[in-house]
């Protein structure tokens, strides 16, 4: 329509001698096809605008849904009072619809926070920033439950809010499961302490009287020395080896119930002077050998607990070896996340079906009669290597000898394994 009249307006205005001339016709005809052009690419517009803003839309309430089914969803004014609640809210706050309409936030604060927290939260919206945290909440019926709040503030021209949409997502099964794992963790601490409590005073009570009767047994071979006979004398002496033995068992026991759960701190371990202080606790003659790596590095680990557990298979090396001559091999190597330790020695060896018995307290392969032996050692060590995260192996031939392997999780010093 507009370009008819844009013609008649030229016609109107031109001269006569004008109107006939071709080169208007040209013109004319080229308005004409530049009006076709622009309604055809306008009405190509007003599609393309008409499906953006169907899609955009779309989005908008899909995006709506989403939030509505996953979240709980509040919008108040610049007062704080409710304007707006979705269904999740309404079921989860016990109010109607209609009660939530106009009420403020601090209806469903809960005294799990102190005013300075909800202070905090005023002042960074009322600021124009978005406020994320946990609330403790409470709902109509005066239960509680928490939710991971977010408060967005929309802000007008100048800056200043005009309204809060605030989303909540219920949380209150991973802090009850919190709360629950912390009293889990105190219950175990006093439990812990208790039991410590507990060894020590049986320890003491038990100690006491085996002392009484090694002190007795000494005084009695005193008092009847000139008249006692060989096996007087053997018997004496096997009492007080029981007794001794009864001590060791007490110690060993005590021992086993605090493997792994004494403070240790970690520090930098030179392995060859580690290897070399327990080869001169166990050198007791020269016809035990040793044989370890060479260029051994320095780790950063729990000493103390390194050291019993090695002191330990390497004692057992030597105790319970058959052979004249006695070969103890230590092996290291750096294996993924762990240390690799090995054991090897030249004894008689472990039968495949007493594999696991020997890591069981109070089981020994030997008579005590014969070899002296609690049978808690090997218990101590799988417990304290199992319980960093490690793992123990036996690999045994009989009359060739045996070895014991560990891993020993890595630790790292500022982000770097040592």
């Amino acid at each position: 329509m507009q370009h008819r009249l844009l013609k008649r307006q030229i016609k109107k205005l031109l001269p006569a001698e004008y109107l006939e001339s071709g080169d208007l016709n040209h013109f004319i005809e080229a308005i004409n096809v530049a009006y076709k052009s622009y309604d055809s690419d306008y009405q190509q517009l007003e599609r393309t605008l008409e499906i953006s803003a169907k899609e955009s839309f779309k989005e908008l309430t899909d995006f709506k849904n989403a939030i509505s089914t996953t979240s709980m969803v509040l919008i108040t004014d610049y007062k704080g009072k409710i304007t707006f609640a979705n269904e999740n809210f309404i079921k989860a706050s016990g109010y109607s619809k209609l009660e939530l309409i106009g009420k403020t936030s601090k209806s469903f604060n809960s005294d799990a926070h102190e005013e300075s927290f909800y202070a905090d939260m005023r002042r960074t919206i009322t600021n124009g920033y978005v406020w994320k945290g946990e609330i403790k909440d409470k709902t109509k019926e005066g239960k509680y439950y928490w939710a991971d709040t977010t408060i967005v503030p929309l802000l007008n021209a100048a800056g200043k809010p005009t309204k809060y949409i605030t989303f909540k997502i219920d949380i209150s099964g991973i802090k009850n499961a919190e709360q629950k794992s912390i009293e889990h963790a105190q219950t175990l601490e006093k439990i812990n302490r208790e039991l410590d409590q507990f060894a020590y005073v049986v320890s003491h009570d038990l100690k006491a009287p085996l002392r009484a009767i090694n002190n007795l047994s000494e005084w009695i071979q005193e008092d009847i020395e000139e008249i006692m006979d060989e096996d007087t004398a053997n018997n004496m002496k096997l009492l007080r080896g029981r007794v001794k033995r009864m001590e060791l068992l007490i110690n060993g026991i005590l021992d086993y119930s605090r493997a792994g759960r004494m403070e240790n701190k970690e520090t930098i371990i030179d392995l060859k002077e580690l290897f070399n202080d327990i080869i001169d606790a166990n050198k007791i003659h020269d016809r035990i050998q040793f044989d370890i790596p060479k260029n051994l590095p320095s780790i950063f680990s729990e000493k103390i607990a390194l050291y019993q557990v090695l002191q330990n298979f390497i004692s057992n090396a030597i105790k319970y070896n058959d052979k004249d001559d006695i070969i103890v091999t230590l092996k290291f190597e750096k294996r993924d996340l762990f240390y690799y330790f090995c054991i090897a020695d030249n004894g008689p060896g472990i039968a495949p079906e007493y594999y696991d018995k020997i890591f069981v307290i109070f089981q020994t392969l030997q008579a005590r009669d014969k070899m002296e032996s609690t049978g808690v050692g090997l218990a101590i060590v799988k417990k304290i290597v199992e319980e960093k995260g490690g793992i123990i192996n036996v690999d045994s031939e009989i009359g060739v000898g045996s070895k014991f392997s560990f891993t020993w999780p890595i630790t790292y010093k500022n982000n770097i394994a040592i």
